[in-house]
């Protein structure tokens, strides 16, 4: 049993489980459960069923191939480039484009039923909206606004050059502004 405290950083954790550590890698498991199936069902159309054997898949292949892990990008990254790669093998085998699903439902118990009906009404208008950015817009938008990844992660897990994943970033942005505004009368 490792005697790490909670908040000791995904590489540590990483580099132990490389040696052999198992408590390390179920360490990183609990951190980032659920992390992959969401990240599956936002980015991808896949239902949830679907999303969790990819994200079971996805933390197969990290354990199996956990030596593969160098530490020059963070943990969390490799982990989403994993998932995406096996999320892609699965449209592709499905012969469709990948197409963007809800944003994460937060649902926080209020008081008041009328505010949790406004606060749901504006989650789904915000979920039209980033399903209604273009794919190249709307992944590296999801990697950074939700799971808040650097930019030069999201570069690199989308194959991109820092520059062109920032501009991609940018218009995304600007597109889910203009949206946002309310017309001119």
């Amino acid at each position: 049993m490792c005697t790490f405290s909670a908040s000791v950083a995904d590489e540590v954790l990483a580099a132990r489980a490389q040696g052999g550590c198992r408590d390390c890698f179920a360490r990183l498991y609990e951190r980032y459960r659920m992390t992959l199936a969401r990240y599956l069902h936002e980015s991808f159309v896949c239902d949830f069923d679907t999303a969790l054997d990819i994200e079971a898949e996805a933390w197969k292949r990290a354990f199996q191939h956990l030596d593969s892990y160098g530490g020059e990008r963070p943990f969390k990254a490799w982990l989403l480039a994993i998932t995406r790669n096996l999320a892609l093998n699965h449209v592709r085998h499905l012969h469709r484009a990948p197409e963007p699903e809800a944003l994460a439902r937060a649902f926080e118990p209020e008081a008041d039923p009328h505010d949790q009906l406004e606060r749901r009404e504006a989650l789904e208008a915000c979920v039209r909206l980033v399903r209604a950015l273009p794919a190249e817009l709307r992944e590296p938008f999801v990697l950074r606004a939700i799971f808040d990844l650097d930019i030069r992660s999201v570069a690199e897990l989308l194959g991109l050059s820092t520059t062109t994943a920032r501009g991609r970033l940018f218009r995304a942005r600007k597109a889910l502004a203009e949206a946002v505004r309310e017309p001119k009368r």
